[in-house]
Formats: structure tokens, C-alpha cells, sequence
């Protein structure tokens, strides 16, 4: 070591050390109030400064003042400091003010480590396989600079000390892999602390205004993803069942009180749907699944308007199992939702009521006047756009009689009015259509541009029957994903889908675009989804199904003490200095000497050593001498062949004092 941890450190490992801590940190500027992260930048900054200066050390009242100014911006920022950001941001600050009075080899300790501890807190906002391979590269520095300073030298290169670190990490890999797979698993994840904050983009709202969906559908970020067990399935089944609106005061819909618990008189099909999702961050209690969910996931409940609700908001990513019968009767209406399904908000005007009775003159049934609906937006110059014009306070009589240009909102909101005007009793469903297929992995990615709604009416003899009247204007939205880049930007432009992405450049984007997403959703899946239940499939899979609970971690403890033990010996034995033919013989020469009392001193070399011998021993000069000859000559002469290894081993074997 270069010396003792109280010795100052040098510059180059004091900007080292700097730099390296700013790159632990600066995945934190993104999640921390843009204050924080000025203030910490101000101190690596004038860190930088200081080493370029006489003395790189600054005085102790300006440090007691960094520390006010820090501590009055981050109570600014987090008046608050219960919550998780508020927390980072204290250690984020501690750290910079750490920096400015690091002197020593123990400072710089304290520093490194804290280091290691900043950027393990980047795992509370995202788990993503970037961030972990950002946060290894950091790791290594972080201990290329601990491996630096204890030499008993300054490295030559700065290749040497990352190497050395390399290698230590590397010699790590093992127990981590055998504690990523046996040690217990917890029932949720070490970064999910349950303090209060939230984060994540919210999908889906609890309340439907002209718009809203069409607002959400131009953002590309992925809302969730699918894997399924069979063939996935078409377009046509894809929708993804998620909040049920019931109430509306003619301009915006929202889910209202929820329906009282009851027993459900549901038959289904035979065919039957296995899948898992995972689910991003929502903020929302929504779980998404196939109509109609069959098995549920565990913490989780089914509504009786077959509403999937968790029992705790999403604001984490998640990965359940889920199935689905797309084959279904959901039986007879319960007497709520009779009333419920044909309340209608005071603006429903005459002429409205005038189509929906010119339907019913037509049709001998309820399910007449759906299709006599289905119709009418299909016959009539009705168009799909994701611009559509802004409406005033009666949208569903401007948008049947006037605009008729509109998203799925527009769509479902005003079926449902129509169907509940003719005495049907309906509802607004709201979630994701369709899903783009990632060829690369074989699953589904749905984004939040996938957003759709639709209309369920409830049919004798038939219970809820989905329909989307937006499939009887655009056919193509239910068919396939089209990307909103390609659209128009004026209002009212109706969405070409015969439109075709033919740029070269974009074509090889989509897939790096597939090719990064399906890393990503494998790290997601087996990594962040190695579960408790995956780690019992793990080991029943081993035949150690028997371990479980303490004795699993008696187990990975054993296992894990075996594993550093044979990594100890193949060290300690790789570690022994090799002594190459030549050099042993001689040695063993000089050990035959030495049990007659003629030891050879340590700076003693074979010529002098064999003077000596032959002053104590006259007897041995004709030996002595032939064997340092020739150990002489085949140690530092151009004398080297086997003939001559193989004489000077038998010289010594031969030798007797």
C-alpha cells in the first residue's frame, strides 16, 4: 500500500475518484428534483477545481456552508422527507459534500462505498437490463479505484487496475449466481418499499371525455406484454378487458359506484387461453387480461362486470398468469345493473331518439336494433380519426349528426347512449386492442397507442355481448396495428391504413426496435420474474423440493461455503510459485548441504556457495564443482538440452555428503 489510512491521496486519484462518483450518480439526475442534481454536479465541479490548486483541499467553513445550502435545498425540493426521492436525495447530497473533504486513504473509503450504496438506490426507479449493465461498468470502477490505491505504486496504466478488478468480480460470479437461484425468495421485490411515492406512466383513466383515448393513443410507450403458451391469437380476440364505465352526465363517463358483490352465473367454452403478462407501472389497481379472465392471479379479484382489480395500486412492473375463455355467456342481469345499464344523462335530444325509434320499427328484436346500429355507423360518412374536432356540451348528438369524425371514445359513448335509448342495457368498456407481435421473441407487445373502447349491451339468452361499432367504421384498426407517425396532423384527417412504412432506415429501426425489446423482456421475465413460485419449479426440477424455507437457506449456505472453498484451493494452488527443473535440482543440492550444516545464505551466489562447500568439505570439491558448472550453464548459459537436465538431476541424485 502506498501508505497508511491517514496518508493524503494524490490528484489523479482524487479526480479518479470524482469522476467515478458522478457516473454512479448520473442516472439519479432523471429521478431526482433537477436542484439536487445541480448541487451535486456543483461539488464534483469544484472537486475538479480544488485538485488543480496548491492545496486541493477546501477550508472547513466552506464546506459548513455547502452543507447549509445543501440542506436547505434538498427540505425545498421534499418538504416532505418520508418518501423514497426524498431519501435518495439526502444520500445523493451527503455524497457530494463526502467528496469535498475526502484527505485520506480512510475518506476515500467512506466515499467508494457510499458510492456502491448510491447506485444500488438507481434500482428503486428501473430494473431495466441498461441500467444493470451501466451499474456493473460503474461497479468496476468503483473497485478499479480501491485496487489502485492499495499498490505499494501508482499503475503505469490505467488498464491494470480495471483488470485486476475485472478478475475479483469475476471470482464473484459464482456465489452470485448461487444466491440469485437458492436463496429464499421474498414475496415482492428489496425495491419496492412500499412508501407511498408513485411513479410509472399512467395508462388508462378512472374517467372517459371526448379525446382522452385518442390523447393517449400517440404515445409509443409500452402499456404491457404478453407471452402465450399456444399460438397467439387473432386480431379479433385480442381485446384486452380493463376499467367498466357505467355513468355519464352526457359529456364525460365515469365508472361510479361499484356494483355490490355477487355470485356469477357464467358458462363458458371449452377453449381455453394460457398466457402471463407483465404489466409497467399504472398506478392504477387494473390488471389486463382476454375476455373472459378464467384463472386469476394471486392478490387479485374479479368485479362483477369482470373488472380484474389488485388489491394494491401497480406501481411497479408485475408479471402474473392469467387465463382466458373467449367463448362465453355471462347469464342473467343482476337488478343493479338493469338500472344501471339504461340510466341516460338529461342531453339526450329528440333527434336521437327519433333514430333510435326509426331502428326499432325495423327490427323485431334487441339484437336487430344492434345490427340496424352497426349499420348506421357503417353506412353513413362516419370516419376514424385521431384528431377529431372538438365538441361542446351535447358530444354524442354533434358527433351522430354533425362532425362524424372521431376516435373509439366517440364511437363507443354514443352506441351506449343508443342502445340504453332503445332499452338496451349497455356499458362502456375500456382497454387495448390488438398488439404488435415481436417476431424475435414469439410475443406481444401492446402499447398505450393500443388503447381502445368499446360497447357491451346485454342480450336475452346471450348475457354481455361485446360490440365495437369502431370495427363497422374501420375494420383495418381491429385487424392490424398501424403506426400514428404515418397519419395526417390536421383536425378531422381520417387515418389512412393502406399507408406503408417504406423508408429503408425505419424498416432496420423496427428491428433494433423487436431485437432490444426482446432482450429487455427476457431480462424482465427471468431475471426481475425469477419469483418464489419459479424458484419452487427450480428446485423440485433438481429433486431438492424438500428445501424449503430455512432449510433452503441452510442449503445455499452449504452449497455456497463448498463452492468458495474449491475456489480457494484452485487459487491457493494456482498461486504456488513454479520452479522449473533446473533450479529445483540445485535446490535440492543445496538442502543435501544444509543437513550437514552448510546452508546457503539468501544474496549467496552458486559460485561463492560452492567456494565455501569446498573450504568445509575438500572431499566434495569434484562434485560440488561439477554440479555448479553445469547448473551455471543451464541457468544463465546458452546451454540448455535435455541430455544436460537429465545429467545434472543424476549428479544430484548421486551426491552424498
Amino acid at each position: 500500500m502506498i501508505g497508511g489510512l491517514q496518508l493524503h491521496l494524490s490528484r489523479r486519484e482524487l479526480n479518479a475518484l470524482a469522476i467515478v462518483l458522478f457516473l454512479a450518480v448520473a442516472p439519479h439526475f432523471f429521478n431526482l428534483s433537477i436542484w439536487i442534481g445541480l448541487f451535486f454536479a456543483a461539488t464534483v465541479a469544484l472537486r475538479l477545481v480544488l485538485n488543480r490548486q496548491k492545496n486541493p483541499f477546501p477550508g472547513r467553513w466552506l464546506v459548513f456552508l455547502l452543507m447549509l445550502i445543501g440542506l436547505v435545498n434538498l427540505f425545498i425540493q421534499y418538504p416532505i422527507p418520508l418518501f423514497r426521492s426524498a431519501a435518495v436525495a439526502l444520500l445523493v447530497s451527503m455524497l457530494g459534500l463526502k467528496l469535498l473533504e475526502v484527505r485520506r486513504r480512510r475518506d476515500l473509503y467512506v466515499a467508494v462505498f457510499l458510492g456502491y450504496f448510491t447506485l444500488i438506490t438507481q434500482f428503486l426507479y428501473r430494473q431495466d437490463m441498461l441500467l444493470a449493465g451501466y451499474a456493473l461498468l460503474v461497479v468496476l470502477a468503483l473497485t478499479a479505484i480501491l485496487v489502485e490505491t492499495s499498490r505499494h505504486s501508482p499503475s503505469r496504466s490505467l488498464l491494470s487496475p480495471l483488470w485486476q478488478s475485472f478478475s475479483l468480480l469475476g471470482q464473484a460470479i459464482p456465489v452470485m449466481i448461487i444466491l440469485f437461484l437458492f436463496f429464499p425468495r421474498l414475496s415482492g421485490p428489496l425495491w419496492n418499499l412500499g412508501l407511498g411515492e408513485q411513479s410509472g406512466v399512467t395508462g388508462l383513466s378512472d374517467k372517459i371525455r371526448p379525446g382522452s383515448i385518442s390523447q393517449l393513443s400517440q404515445s409509443k410507450e409500452v402499456a404491457f406484454r404478453a407471452h402465450f403458451q399456444d399460438p397467439i391469437p387473432p386480431p379479433q380476440q385480442r381485446y384486452w378487458r380493463g376499467p367498466v364505465f357505467w355513468d355519464s352526465d352526457g359529456v364525460e363517463w365515469d365508472l361510479g359506484a361499484e356494483l355490490q358483490p355477487r355470485a356469477l352465473s357464467l358458462s363458458i367454452g371449452e377453449q381455453q387461453i394460457n398466457y402471463s403478462v407483465i404489466l409497467e407501472p399504472t398506478n392504477q389497481k387494473w390488471l389486463f387480461a382476454l375476455d373472459l379472465p378464467d384463472r386469476l392471479p394471486p392478490r387479485t379479484r374479479v368485479t362483477p362486470e369482470f373488472e380484474l382489480v389488485r388489491d394494491d395500486p401497480i406501481t411497479q412492473r408485475i408479471s402474473y398468469q392469467i387465463s382466458s375463455r373467449p367463448v362465453y355467456n355471462t347469464g342473467e342481469i343482476a337488478d343493479d345493473e338493469w338500472i344501471r345499464g339504461l340510466a341516460l344523462p338529461d342531453n339526450i335530444t329528440p333527434r336521437m331518439q327519433q333514430l333510435v325509434a326509426d331502428w326499432k320499427k325495423q327490427s323485431s328484436n334487441t339484437a336487430g336494433i344492434v345490427d340496424q346500429a352497426l349499420a348506421y355507423f357503417r353506412q353513413q360518412p362516419f370516419y376514424y380519426t385521431l384528431l377529431p374536432p372538438l365538441l361542446g356540451q351535447n358530444p354524442a348528438d354533434q358527433f351522430l349528426f354533425e362532425s362524424r369524425r372521431g376516435f373509439c371514445e366517440h364511437y363507443a359513448t354514443s352506441f351506449t347512449l343508443l342502445m340504453r335509448i332503445a332499452g338496451i342495457p349497455a356499458r362502456v368498456v375500456t382497454g387495448y386492442q390488438g398488439g404488435e407481435v415481436n417476431p424475435m421473441g414469439d410475443y406481444l407487445i401492446v402499447r398505450q397507442s393500443d388503447a381502445h373502447a368499446w360497447t357491451e349491451v346485454w342480450l336475452e339468452g346471450q348475457g354481455w355481448v361485446r360490440v365495437d361499432p369502431t370495427a363497422a367504421v374501420a375494420p383495418e384498426r381491429i385487424e392490424r396495428t398501424f403506426d400514428f407517425d404515418l397519419t395526417g396532423d390536421t383536425i378531422g384527417t381520417p387515418i389512412d391504413f393502406n399507408l406503408q412504412e417504406s423508408d429503408f432506415i425505419k424498416s432496420i429501426a423496427r428491428q433494433l426496435r423487436w431485437g432490444a425489446d426482446a432482450l429487455n423482456t427476457g431480462w424482465h421475465r427471468w431475471v426481475l420474474g425469477y419469483t418464489h413460485d419459479r424458484q419452487s419449479q427450480l428446485m423440485q426440477l433438481l429433486g431438492m423440493g424438500f428445501l424449503k424455507g430455512r432449510y433452503l437457506a441452510i442449503g445455499m449456505v452449504v452449497f455456497t461455503t463448498l463452492v468458495m472453498l474449491g475456489i480457494g484451493i484452485y487459487l491457493w494452488r494456482n498461486g504456488q510459485e513454479k520452479i522449473d527443473p533446473i533450479k529445483a535440482a540445485y535446490l535440492r543440492f543445496c538442502r543435501k548441504l544444509a543437513r550437514r550444516g552448510i546452508v546457503r545464505q539468501p544474496a549467496e551466489g552458486p559460485r561463492d556457495f560452492a567456494l565455501r562447500v569446498n573450504q568445509a568439505r575438500p572431499d566434495l570439491q569434484q562434485q560440488t564443482d561439477q554440479i555448479t558448472r553445469l547448473y551455471i550453464a543451464l541457468r544463465y548459459g546458452r546451454v540448455d538440452a535435455p541430455e544436460k537436465r537429465q545429467k545434472l538431476q543424476r549428479l544430484v541424485r548421486g551426491f552424498r555428503v
